[in-house]
């Protein structure tokens, strides 16, 4: 076994394509295959699935996985510690992202991170909290981010960044600033409710809310569910009704003029978003530079 083929195979199971890998790492298909095999027969195992349509790890492999990353991890850490400051840092970092900081958190800080390190790709999925937990379990990415702290004890979460949820009504409203507790349960048992859809951290955020107002989803006059806070704040500007949504996703709609938001003041609604990352897995120096870069970018907001 040699780091060639930890390597070949990191990157396969990484892009579930052959050609890709092979393209990414330098290196031809025949050497590729060529370096899983001889990786697969010395383990007595099949790492990865191959079909005509994709690749993709198996149990084996995915556990695997995770050994061969934390192994090119220390490589490439021993190589940066003896050849700092002589060369521009280059990499890829993927992340699982949920919709609020995919859509309006994580565009402005990759931009301001690639003015320091523009040799480091991004590669974003975004999905809601909970799916971000179970495809951080069982695919291959660097880090998650979500807008709840998730159950269990498989991710190390950092939270990072401070939310305020706020109440988003379509700009003809007439609605007071301030709202008593009377006036806000009045309203969300009579208006109509944009929701966010099973497993959006918003919607998990929301029914925790409700709870403080004795008040739960099905008192809720709910006219229909978007899967991303962007078709949730198109809905509200529409007219179609109202909802709890980040106050980061609401400035461009507020500045011209699509909604109005209301600050609940006699209540706290506010919330965490968290880093996560997978407890075995030892961080690559590019992974632990936009770490860093990631907490402090926000600390400094702050």
């Amino acid at each position: 076994m040699d780091l060639k083929q930890l390597e070949a195979f990191v990157y396969v199971a990484k892009l579930n394509s052959f050609s890709k890998a092979a393209d990414t790492i330098y290196l031809s298909q025949p050497t590729i295959s060529s370096h899983i095999n001889a990786l697969e027969k010395e383990l007595g195992t099949q790492l990865l699935i191959r079909s005509t349509k994709e690749v993709y790890p198996t149990k084996s492999g995915l556990d695997f996985f995770v050994y061969a990353q934390n192994m090119l991890a220390l490589r490439d850490e021993a190589i940066h510690s003896v050849a700092q400051g002589g060369c521009s840092i280059k990499g890829e970092i993927s992340l699982l992202a949920s919709s609020v900081p995919a859509q309006y958190l994580l565009p402005s800080l990759i931009a301001a991170f690639q003015k320091s390190y523009p040799d480091i790709l991004f590669k974003v999925r975004q999905s809601d909290s909970e799916q971000v937990g179970k495809l951080l379990s069982n695919c291959i990415y660097d880090f998650g981010i979500t807008g709840t702290k998730l159950s269990g004890n498989k991710f190390v979460q950092v939270p990072f960044y401070h939310d305020t949820l706020v109440l988003a009504v379509p700009a003809c409203y007439s609605t007071p600033q301030n709202l008593s507790p009377e006036t806000l349960k009045k309203l969300l048992r009579t208006q109509p409710f944009i929701m966010r859809e099973d497993g959006s951290g918003t919607k998990k955020e929301l029914e925790n809310f409700l709870l403080h107002l004795n008040l739960t989803l099905e008192h809720l006059n709910t006219v229909c569910c978007f899967n991303n806070t962007h078709g949730v704040l198109q809905a509200v500007s529409s007219g179609a009704g109202i909802s709890f949504v980040s106050r980061a996703s609401t400035a461009m709609y507020t500045q011209m003029g699509l909604i109005k938001t209301i600050e609940l003041n006699d209540f706290v609604f506010k919330r965490n978003f968290y880093l996560l990352s997978k407890k075995e897995m030892i961080l690559q120096p590019v992974q632990k530079l936009f770490q860093t870069y990631l907490l402090n970018y926000y600390k400094e907001l702050q």
